[in-house]
């Protein structure tokens, strides 16, 4: 085969990949600020968080939240959670999620690191161009620590 035949035919695969790429479905990320709050120690947090789409159902999200001095302790959590997302029709979505939580517990003592689960849901309401408003509420179970979060932010998708 001469080298303007095998030119011709990578074009060609190359042009095949690309157009089998450009028919899947355009996978969605987004990143999001939030104010959380934990009920343990009753702490007022902020985060930022990564929303990586898998499908049109599933994504994963890295977050980290760090909540301000309340009761002499502060607290920085580093979360992986994986969702599967259900659109309820129009500009609504619900998720329940899972993941691992990292978190340091800064005491006037000993300062404590603990591995944990987070277990909850969240709801999505598209604003348009891109931005959404999120709520979310969730179990963090760490041995000695577990508490509720109630989480509140806004996204905008990439």
């Amino acid at each position: 085969m001469n080298r303007d035949a095998r030119h011709i035919i990578l074009a060609l695969c190359a042009l095949v990949a690309v157009t089998a790429c450009a028919q899947r479905p355009r996978l969605r990320s987004a990143v999001a600020v939030t104010y959380d709050y934990a009920t343990e120690y009753r702490q007022h947090g902020v985060g930022a968080k990564l929303r990586l789409g898998l499908d049109s159902h599933w994504r994963l999200e890295p977050e980290i939240i760090y909540f301000a001095e309340s009761r002499k302790v502060t607290t920085l959590q580093l979360n992986a959670h994986i969702h599967y997302v259900e659109h309820l029709g129009g500009p609504v979505l619900l998720y329940p999620f899972a993941g691992v939580s990292y978190s340091h517990w800064g005491y006037e003592g000993p300062n404590v690191n603990r591995w944990g689960a987070n277990l909850g849901a969240g709801l999505e309401l598209n604003i348009g161009r891109g931005w959404a408003v999120v709520g979310e509420f969730r179990f963090m179970l760490v041995k000695q620590e577990t508490q509720a979060i109630t989480t509140v932010g806004l996204s905008h998708s990439f």
